[in-house]
């Protein structure tokens, strides 16, 4: 068997799916939440000059920010809870119809 060879499997489906609900979605809570608690800039603020010119960017980026990480956790969110779900048991099943049955004479 060639080393580089790589399969799939309903295991290796179900890993993924451990591995974006430990560690990618912890991190992007993480995030998503920092970046609400900065949404606000406390007194005094960025100033008159500074509130006018930089402000408005701040707040224009942070929401975007705040929006691109709630697209990213739901779409994780829905890989590991539904679409890697599906996947994992489509996958079984096609093994086990691959497998070839004897019938006895």
């Amino acid at each position: 068997m060639n080393p580089d060879t790589r399969y799939i499997t309903p295991d290796a489906i179900a890993k993924v799916r451990r591995d974006i609900r430990d560690d990618l979605l912890p991190v992007f809570d993480e995030v998503r939440q920092i970046l609400e608690e900065n949404r606000a800039v406390g007194f005094p603020g960025w100033g008159p000059l500074g509130e006018w010119t930089v402000g408005e960017l701040y707040r224009s980026l942070i929401e975007s920010f705040v929006r691109d990480t709630q697209t990213a956790l739901g779409v994780m969110r829905k890989w590991e809870g539904e679409d890697l779900t599906h996947a994992e048991g489509n996958w079984r099943t096609a093994e086990d119809l691959i497998v070839q049955r004897v019938k006895k004479p």
